[in-house]
């Protein structure tokens, strides 16, 4: 049964696949939902002589390993502008701390509850 082959006529043998190649690909795959469904690294390369499904393995293999490493810079990403989020809700604050002071020392205390006013504004919506 593993010796049906499928071979475009004319072809070279880069293009000659196996039954088995397709099975153990196929035997390999569902291993590897498996493993993505409870979150585990992908099934180790198996031991055979089928150079097809090793290159169809070795590519999801590869694909899953940008995937994953474009998923960690994503997450470095988003915690770094959460971080300078924060760090400019600091500086804002501080700047109409600043400015409201500035007011009160120049004696226009009105300006100031207004600039005071505008700050809570912006911390409560």
């Amino acid at each position: 049964m593993e010796d049906l082959v499928i071979e475009e006529e004319g072809a070279s043998s880069a293009l000659r696949i196996t039954l088995g190649d397709f099975l153990l690909f196929i035997k390999w795959m569902n291993q590897t939902e498996k493993a993505l469904e409870r979150a585990e690294a992908l099934p180790t390369l198996p031991d055979v002589d089928s150079g097809k499904a090793k290159e169809w393995i070795q590519l999801v293999q590869r694909l899953e390993e940008r995937f994953r490493r474009s998923e960690e810079r994503k997450l470095a990403l988003e915690a770094n502008v959460i971080a300078h989020e924060a760090q400019m809700g600091q500086l804002l604050s501080r700047l109409l701390a600043n400015i409201a002071s500035l007011y009160d020392n120049l004696e226009q205390s009105q300006k100031a509850e207004e600039v005071r006013r505008r700050a809570a504004a912006l911390y409560v919506g």
